[in-house]
């Protein structure tokens, strides 16, 4: 890759004529366009080597392969599994990909090389340290849904609006546009057969399987089967249709049927044809068995039939980097790789997504210097006075990063240290290199101080407020708008301002992502072995979607600052296409990854109290489990904790008879030690028993009656909902309270403040308890302005 431009590097992968199999691929035409950029290329399959193997066994004297020619190539790596058509297609202007397989639960197969259909591209180099930007030219594939049927859907019979095509002539009239099935009829004598259908100009592959494999009776009738392949929307006019044969396959017709725009098929083909495939763009490097790749950025969605650029940019060192020695013999390990695919979500047919080309640029800068560099050597009229403009930039720097201006002892200390290395090598950047490291590795950077004059308590000065409230809402330093405020002494009086500004801005996530994995607990999520056998459709991928449910929850909710109650009880649920098929949503849900409110309409959903993240990780990946749910929710939603266990508490066993879980829960709180405890937790766990240990509702009916610890009943999760909303909502609130305030101040409450709040929080309940309210009411509270 040419390197003679400092701020940028690009290179265009086009995909105009692609030759693809399931391996690797040589760059054979790669010409200069313009300075920095090459024209989209031919890649053709190599037969005698592949980049670097000769077979399976690598190529030692790599060096013989080093030039231009030798910096690019790609390949289709993964498990292949799709049952009806192909994973990838290459076609005239492109590649074609269906939804990448992202388990191995999907089609029982798996591979170690990632998923299928996955495009990747490794080049030999790519800049080690900046920003960078992916584009893709890609569109929505005119597409046709494929039959999973061994039969057709609709008998062919002699219409007005029904087209016999002979295979070997393959050509027609389409009378009047429309949704047509596309039936074949054939001889086959081999198991399967891959068909390859060119309609018109559009390419489709569908797999064949024979109804009477082996049989090679002489008896063509006896022989000959139908076959339903796809639905597919076509013009008026003429048109062209081929089709693939094999020596033992022998397609003699082609079957074009008008659907009926009401029929069911005509239905499922129009639900498809509004969908739209995701682009989604990896980054990472190459293994000796597989690759490591993170995604760039959320994937976008296709919607258009047109080549359109999509940009995918990030940091390069925030993603895997090929650490390895400079003369590993091993040549393919380790360099970088970009990856493309068409986003899996809930396994419902899509378009396929149409890939025309692939550029990578970077490292990028918006200028030069870059501004990450301009920040640390500011803008000075003393930059030639190096005593003066190290002071400069020190205090800029020891300012920002510690949060609150320096003291001139504080300086000089710090100056010193450049002033000492300065002298020792004479490098001004590398003296000021150290000069930093000593200011970042001090107390004040990595804590917040607060420094006091006394025991008595004391009201934060408007630096520290910048520093607690920033971390607070955003868990990063202070921007400029607070410190300003700050310098101003006006921090105090703008604090409500300044709260709804930090609310309202995107780094407000930030803060939703950290607390509302500590308060919810979902790390037991994240460390969940699931009974793949017997919860299937808890895959990996969707366990990666469910486990940010509980999340986009939270944000809805505070973004939009909705009463406290919805915590438990919502009439929509926070849903992307995957979340919402494994709720038994899917039809509601055109969102693609996106997480948006559904409105649900069950009575077995709603609140964080029926997300499957949660309830999943409360049992032990085979069973659910009552009393880690119960104590849960003692301790999270109502804030009523029970006491620790004693010491070597027996777990429930089995003992050879059928018990229900309610005779061994009571079996278990009998023994010494376990009443007490179990009094506080069984009654709020039974309720959960409709819900099974991957967080879905239970098909069989199951006895969730509960006596809570007040001595109300409940019959299930429904009426413990009911309970809170309706007769605990305050205590609720106070727990809500109670976590907000922990993790505001970083520390755990006192008895009078637990008390307090649960008193004072009482006043937000006229307005709902709502949530933004509560922000505010606790940065407003001494137990947030105070130290």
């Amino acid at each position: 890759m040419a390197r003679s431009d400092p701020c940028k590097d690009s290179l265009i992968l086009g995909a105009n004529s692609l030759l693809l199999g399931n391996s690797d691929f040589t760059v054979t035409e790669l010409a200069p366009k313009k300075p920095f950029a090459f024209t989209p290329f031919e890649m053709k399959k190599s037969l005698d080597f592949i980049e670097g193997y000769v077979g399976n066994d690598t190529i030692r004297q790599w060096k013989h392969f080093d030039s231009l020619y030798h910096s690019v190539f790609a390949c289709m790596r993964g498990t292949e599994g799709y049952p009806l058509g192909e994973p990838y297609q290459a076609v005239q202007g492109g590649l074609l990909l269906r939804p990448a397989i992202p388990s191995p639960e999907i089609f029982g197969e798996s591979n170690t090389y990632g998923p299928m259909a996955n495009f990747k591209v490794s080049l030999r180099e790519l800049p080690d340290h900046g920003d960078f930007r992916v584009t893709v030219k890609a569109s929505r594939y005119d597409d046709g849904l494929l039959l999973d049927s061994a039969e057709p859907v609709n008998n062919p019979k002699e219409s007005p609006e029904q087209k016999i095509v002979d295979a070997a002539a393959g050509t027609t009239t389409i009378e009047q546009s429309g949704i047509y099935q596309v039936d074949i009829t054939c001889v086959m004598t081999e198991p399967s057969h891959l068909l390859r259908l060119k309609i018109g100009d559009r390419d489709f592959s569908r797999q064949v399987r024979s109804r009477h494999p082996g049989d090679a009776s002489a008896d063509v009738a006896s022989t000959q089967q139908s076959h339903a392949i796809l639905l597919v929307r076509l013009k008026q006019g003429p048109l062209v249709i081929e089709t693939s044969h094999s020596d033992k396959t022998s397609i003699r017709t082609v079957v074009l049927t008008r659907v009926n725009d009401e029929s069911e098929s005509a239905k499922k083909f129009l639900a498809f044809e509004k969908r739209s495939p995701l682009l989604g763009v990896q980054l990472g490097l190459r293994r000796d068995c597989g690759s490591t790749l993170n995604p760039v950025g959320p994937p976008q969605e296709v919607t258009s039939s047109t080549p359109t650029a999509f940009y995918f940019e990030g940091a390069i060192n925030d993603f895997p980097y090929p650490a390895v020695e400079a003369n590993n013999v091993n040549y393919l390990a380790g360099i970088r790789e970009i990856g493309a695919r068409s986003e899996y979500t809930d396994g419902r047919p899509l378009p396929r997504l149409m890939i025309h080309s692939i550029e990578f640029e970077g490292p990028l800068y918006e200028t030069w210097p870059p501004k990450t560099h301009r920040q640390i050597f500011i803008d000075s009229p003393n930059r030639e006075n190096q005593s003066v403009y190290a002071t400069e930039i020190l205090q800029s720097f020891m300012t920002r990063a510690w949060r609150r201006p320096v003291t001139e002892t504080e300086l000089q200390s710090v100056r010193n240290v450049w002033k000492t290395s300065f002298a020792e090598n004479n490098n001004f950047t590398q003296s000021i290199k150290d000069a930093l490291l000593v200011v970042l590795t001090s107390p004040q950077f990595l804590f917040l101080i607060e420094n006091s004059a006394g025991p008595e308590p004391e009201s934060l000065d408007d630096w520290e407020l910048a520093s607690k409230l920033s971390y607070f809402l955003w868990n990063e330093p202070p921007d400029q708008s607070l410190l300003n405020d700050a310098s101003n002494g006006l921090l105090h009086a703008q604090l409500g301002p300044q709260s709804d500004r930090l609310m309202q801005d995107d780094r407000f996530d930030q803060f939703l992502d950290e607390f509302a994995s500590q308060w919810l607990g979902l790390e037991k999520f994240d460390v969940l072995e699931v009974d793949r056998k017997k919860y299937p459709m808890l895959t990996r991928d969707t366990r990666t979607q469910l486990r940010k449910e509980p999340v986009q929850f939270l944000r809805y909710l505070f973004r939009n600052n909705l009463p406290v109650a919805n915590l438990v009880h919502s009439d929509f649920v926070l849903a992307n296409d995957t979340t919402a098929g494994y709720y038994g949503l899917a039809d509601r849900s055109e969102s693609g990854m996106q997480f948006v409110a559904i409105q649900h309409d069950s009575t077995t959903l709603g609140g964080v109290l029926s997300q499957a993240g949660i309830l999943a990780g409360l049992s032990d990946g085979r069973e659910s489990n009552p009393i880690k749910r119960g104590a849960w929710l003692a301790r999270r939603i109502i804030a009523e904790p029970p006491d620790d266990p004693p010491p070597n508490v027996p777990q429930l066993k089995e003992d050879g008879t059928e018990r229900t879980l309610r005779e061994k829960l009571e079996r278990h709180r009998n023994q010494p030690g376990c009443a007490k405890c179990h009094s506080g937790i069984d009654p709020w766990g039974i309720a959960f028993e409709e819900y099974d240990a991957a967080g879905r509702f239970k098909k069989e009916p199951v006895d969730a009656r509960s006596t809570l610890p007040d001595g109300a009943e409940v019959s299930d999760l429904r009426g413990l909902k009911s309970y809170l909303v309706n007769d605990r909502i305050d205590q609720v609130a106070f727990s809500m309270l109670k976590h907000l305030a922990c993790y505001a101040t970083g520390r755990s409450l006192t008895y009078n403040e637990l008390e307090w709040l649960k008193e004072e929080g009482k006043q937000l309940k006229p307005n709902g308890y709502r949530l933004q309210d509560m922000i505010h009411f606790i940065v407003q509270s001494d137990l947030f302005l105070k130290k």
